[in-house]
């Protein structure tokens, strides 16, 4: 047995604190008596100076025109982001390491550049983002929320790939975010860094495996954070904390470098997204990297090189046609405010001249089973081999990846049942294609998107999720390969969304999830939907979320 798992945590945690400016915390006296919805607190708690709370409460793209009109400085800017940023920590714990001296030496430079020659870098001039743990920054541990990881330094040549493109695009990297345990699970939580609580309820989880960045973003502690997604872990937190979040189609971005809980499998790919409270900042950013600047494709084998396509809705203004999953996915019912953010997305929609007609979800189930039962076959070996060589204890929602490891399945999954395995996978693909394209109907072509919620929950209490695990809206999409963003719709509302009368459990797990739904306590949590699109149309899928976004700003 190596060193034991707390003395480790307890390395990396001094690290952190010692990292924080002491002058950029909020004094004891703020953290009493704090309010259910944490992201009224930078406001409202006199930290932050008036200068601030407008660079802190504007949307990247507004920040970046300023700080190229020289209005405001990138040093500025990421002053107060850091500043926000330690604040979100103090309350929410959503932060593993900290990169401020290195930031302000980046924005500086960057200043002084802008000032020297009158021209940015890049698109991304100034502007400060937040990483997901995974993404290695050299010579910073990218833990994983792993003891064996924790306070191991990384070597340059490690460097993510994407990483290295966006400084070169002109981001400056302030902080780096908490994720689960091997980033496995809908909650962040680790034996490391310890729980990652919600924004909006500090009572709910933030969500995983992105869940650091979800709250960040919503604490208003970055205005654009990259995640990573191999079953819904940018659109789970991203639905948890009211943001727009993209899982592209694999091989349209940059992957190489990072760090992966289950290294080597190559059954569902794991894709890096950007996550914001702002769409234009999203679309900014896939423009950005996918830029002949960028040219992804020549330092990542796995990227077609395709650069970002703008307007691919043709003609212009076109009326859209939406498939719509309601109520439940075949396995889990959503909670009654879920329901209602989809009849008002349909009613927008409809008001727009758009179509909307019912999805009925088939195969999803064996689909999403299918995703579960792979993670934990070719992860049990993975993960609980390093957690266990540190005495770490497993966590509910992992407990049937070590019944995997322990009854040795990753031992004897063999070339025929990795065969069988990649063949189902295909045939599933196959279905949904052909499925999709009989849609076409009157000279029309196939259904434009999918709409369907993100989770059965708005923001599931804290705890919840390690009895009642459910991922089974988001994994579907990446055993199929199609690019998803969320959208925002409402907030819970306990005077309109009543528990559900008469209700009818597919099975115990959804009786369980629908009993856990209390108007009292997730009053104030965020609606938030997906849209999908078919594989390789990332750019339609962003754009048909726009138009759902101004449908839904138009009936409000």
């Amino acid at each position: 047995m190596g060193q034991h798992y707390k003395e480790i945590a307890e390395i990396a945690l001094k690290r952190r604190e010692a990292a924080i400016p002491k002058e950029y915390l909020l004094p004891e006296a703020a953290l009493t008596d704090l309010p259910q919805n944490l992201t009224t607190v930078p406001r409202s708690s006199g930290h932050f100076t008036t200068a601030e709370l407008e660079i802190i409460e504007s949307n990247a793209v507004d920040i970046l025109l300023k700080i190229k009109e020289r209005k405001w400085t990138s040093l500025e800017v990421t002053k107060a982001f850091c500043k926000s940023a330690i604040v979100a920590q103090q309350l929410t714990n959503c932060l593993t390491e900290i990169l401020i001296p290195e930031a302000l030496s980046r924005a500086k430079f960057l200043d002084e550049h802008l000032e020297k020659t009158g021209q940015v870098i890049g698109p991304l001039h100034g502007l400060p983002i937040s990483l997901k743990d995974c993404m290695i920054t050299p010579p910073h541990p990218s833990s994983l929320g792993m003891a064996c990881y924790a306070n191991e330094a990384t070597k340059p040549e490690e460097e993510t790939v994407l990483v290295g493109i966006l400084a070169r695009l002109g981001a400056v990297f302030y902080v780096k975010t908490t994720v689960p345990t091997a980033m496995m699970m809908m909650e962040t939580i680790s034996n490391v860094w310890g729980e990652t609580n919600g924004a909006y309820h500090r009572g709910t989880t933030s969500g995983g495996s992105s869940g650091g960045e979800g709250v960040l973003l919503a604490m208003r502690g970055s205005p654009l954070g990259i995640g990573t997604d191999i079953g819904g872990s940018i659109r789970i937190p991203s639905a948890f904390n009211g943001l727009y979040g993209l899982k592209p189609t694999f091989g349209r971005f940059p992957v190489y470098g990072t760090k992966s809980g289950i290294s080597g499998q190559d059954f569902i790919y794991s894709n890096n997204g950007p996550m914001s409270r702002s769409l234009e900042i999203l679309k900014l950013y896939c423009r950005a990297v996918l830029s002949t600047q960028a040219s992804p494709w020549t330092l990542d084998p796995k990227c077609y090189p395709v650069p970002w396509r703008e307007d691919v809705i043709q003609p212009k203004g076109r009326k859209l046609r939406f498939g719509m999953v309601f109520d439940n996915d075949g396995d889990t019912s959503v909670h009654p405010p879920i329901l209602r953010g989809l009849e008002m997305t349909k009613r927008a929609l409809e008001a727009a001249g758009h179509e909307v007609f019912e999805w009925e979800p088939l195969h999803h189930q064996e689909m999403a089973n299918d995703v579960n039962s792979s993670f934990h076959t070719l992860g049990g070996a993975a993960i609980l081999e390093l957690t266990l060589k540190h005495d770490e204890p497993v966590f509910g929602s992992m407990k049937a990846y070590e019944a995997s490891y322990r009854k040795g399945e990753h031992g004897t999954l063999g070339p025929t049942k990795l065969r069988e395995m990649i063949t189902k996978r295909n045939a599933f693909q196959k279905i949904y294609l052909d499925r999709w394209s009989a849609t076409a109907k009157d000279g029309r072509g196939p259904m434009d998107g999918i709409i369907i919620s993100a989770s059965p929950w708005t923001a599931p209490r804290l705890g919840i999720t390690q009895k009642l695990f459910s991922v089974n809206y988001t994994n579907v999409w990446n055993l199929l390969d199609y690019p998803v963003c969320t959208f925002p719709v409402t907030f819970a509302g306990k005077n309109l969304d009543k528990r559900r009368t008469a209700f009818k459990p597919l099975n115990e797990k959804d009786a369980g999830i629908q009993a856990d739904y209390d108007p009292d306590f997730y009053d104030g949590t965020p609606v938030v939907l997906q849209c999908v699109g078919r594989r390789l149309e990332d750019e339609k899928v962003l754009e048909m979320t726009d138009i759902i976004a101004e449908a839904l700003k138009a009936s409000s």
